[in-house]
């Protein structure tokens, strides 16, 4: 589908073969279903430090690729509509050695479901949250092995961004004080489907206009985001929309009682003390 592998990768830690990548998403499962039965009955554990440390390298790996990656693609002179693979030059290396690094984050990033799994938050372990993090990892092995620069650049660049405001928001979160101040958690879910709906713009226009970039990789990157936006979407409006309204229905049923509501007994009340007295 996808033709030779890029040569210019050849000999890249993790990348010759598929074994390690998929060996490494076998056992982040295997350690979900296994840190879970071992925790049913364990007290949750805090990891305040080990959070703090984990988000903060994080942020900083993602500030680092973000940088990167504007100033390689500027210096290839990289076309924001259709870039290839070859015409960069040295340019193109530099785009795929953060590449690379962006790869090896998402390998990183399986501890944010150990880390849950530990803290015994499960309702955050959800089907959108394991299939995002297992499939990404897999997905970038291929991206590094076929296509690892060119058009592949404007995804990365994106998600580098959102995931500094992320991990910047989880790492302020360890902290109970910082609470009152994190108010703009469903605006990261917005910035993040914004990022699915550009990224997939910016890969069709590739399309429309091509300039030799594999049409296969194309219309599969298309494919896989348009999951993401589904899903997150979903993930959306039962978090931001559903609830809300859930809430506001269970607090008007607790403000009538056998027909009448709370008002009503406040008013005979004062009737019938007024009468006693």
């Amino acid at each position: 589908m996808f033709g030779p592998r890029d040569s210019r990768v050849r000999g890249w830690f993790m990348l010759d073969s598929y074994l390690p990548t998929f060996s490494l998403t076998v056992l982040y499962l295997l350690l979900i279903w296994l840190g879970n039965r071992c925790m049913r009955n364990r007290p949750a554990l805090s990891l305040r430090g080990i959070l703090t440390l984990y988000n903060l390298g994080i942020t900083l790996l993602s500030a680092y690729m973000l940088a990167e990656l504007i100033l390689s693609s500027w210096e290839g002179g990289y076309n924001l509509q259709c870039q290839d693979l070859t015409s960069a030059g040295e340019a193109d290396i530099r785009v795929a050695r953060v590449l690379w690094w962006y790869y090896f984050s998402k390998l990183i990033e399986f501890l944010d479901t150990i880390f849950f799994v530990l803290r015994k938050k499960t309702s955050q372990v959800t089907f959108l949250h394991v299939y995002h993090h297992a499939s990404m990892f897999n997905i970038w092995w291929c991206v590094l092995n076929w296509i690892p620069c060119g058009q592949s650049f404007f995804g990365p660049t994106l998600n580098s961004f959102i995931h500094i405001l992320m991990y910047s928001y989880y790492g302020l979160s360890v902290f109970p004080s910082m609470h009152k101040y994190l108010w703009w958690k469903k605006y990261l879910t917005q910035a993040q489907l914004v990022q699915f709906l550009l990224t997939i713009t910016h890969t069709m226009s590739a399309v429309v206009r091509p300039c030799g970039f594999p049409l296969g990789c194309l219309i599969f990157q298309s494919s896989y985001m348009m999951t993401l936006v589904i899903l997150f979407l979903n993930f959306y409006i039962q978090t931001y929309r559903k609830k809300p309204m859930k809430k506001a229905m269970e607090e008007a049923g607790k403000e009538v009682k056998n027909g009448f509501s709370k008002a009503y007994f406040s008013t005979a009340n004062g009737v019938i003390s007024k009468k006693a007295q």
